[in-house]
């Protein structure tokens, strides 16, 4: 176990902090069960997928969350206009995937070969050729997150909104009066 700890110790920052657990959920209801515990316990969460982060978001002196080996897959949709994403899969996977339909994504991250759909989101992490229209933002059609809480939130759900404001009000009003912010 200590092996597996030090070798999640470091990303492609200068950082250096070795993780007292490594978590390597293999589904959304693990991913839920260990928000639950995290907030029973009160201890924080750090997520870590391909490992790429120049910052260290990826790194964590106490319990790390491992989303890339069980999160792969990779779906293409509507003969490559779409495409259906874990957060484990690589750029580079993704993309070979929608090669032989004569399509790519938009995001473009010099380290496609290791970087993962979980990061690129999480950061906008898309590259600098991208500019914004192709940015992960951009050219994301829809996403399923599990919240601290364990709710489940398809975005691509007709209620997704409804679903959100009855499950997490708090959570909603906080994005609301962001939302109200920004428009102004």
């Amino acid at each position: 176990e200590i092996f597996d700890r030090r070798a999640i110790a470091s990303d492609a920052s200068h950082y250096l902090l070795t993780p007292s657990v490594v978590v390597r959920p293999e589904n959304g209801f693990q991913v839920g069960e260990i928000f639950r515990i995290s907030q029973e316990e009160n201890v924080g969460l750090t997520f870590r997928s391909g490992g790429t982060s120049l910052s260290g978001q990826g790194i964590s002196s106490g319990v790390l969350v491992d989303t890339r080996r069980h999160f792969k897959e990779i779906e293409v949709l509507d003969n490559g206009a779409r495409v259906r994403v874990q957060p484990g899969a690589t750029v580079k996977q993704v993309n070979i995937a929608l090669a032989k339909y004569g399509r790519k994504l938009g995001p473009d991250p010099a380290s496609e070969i290791a970087c993962t759909i979980g990061g690129v989101v999480a950061n906008n992490s898309s590259g600098m050729a991208c500019g914004t229209e192709f940015n992960s933002y951009s050219t994301l059609d829809s996403l399923t997150m599990v919240l601290p809480s364990g709710t489940v939130i398809n975005t691509k759900n007709f209620d997704a909104d409804e679903h959100l404001r009855l499950s997490e009000p708090e959570m909603y009003a906080g994005i609301a009066r962001l939302r109200d912010r920004i428009v102004q």
